[in-house]
């Protein structure tokens, strides 16, 4: 969880990327932190392919938000000022 909350707890637009509105969304995204762990381990991992597109598609809305936030962060040091999110 910390690799999730911490960042988030940095920049709340972060929470976007990994909704929890229904028990579902995060059943679906411990099956990444599952992934991680237990697919290296077991040849029996599996994962539906239906979980699978969603995890892309949330992977790649975290990618879009991590950007700006960078893109923020980089204008923010360049100028020496804070935006205070």
């Amino acid at each position: 969880m910390k690799l999730r909350t911490f960042p988030e707890s940095l920049d709340s637009r972060l929470n976007n990327a990994w909704p929890r509105d229904t028990r579902k969304e995060p059943a679906i995204y411990n099956k990444l932190k599952d992934a991680y762990v237990k697919a290296r381990h077991s040849k029996h991992y599996t994962i539906a392919d239906e979980e699978l597109d969603w995890l892309v598609a949330r992977i790649e809305t975290l990618h879009a938000l991590i950007e700006v936030c960078y893109e923020e962060r980089l204008w923010e040091l360049e100028r020496g000022v804070s935006l205070n999110r």
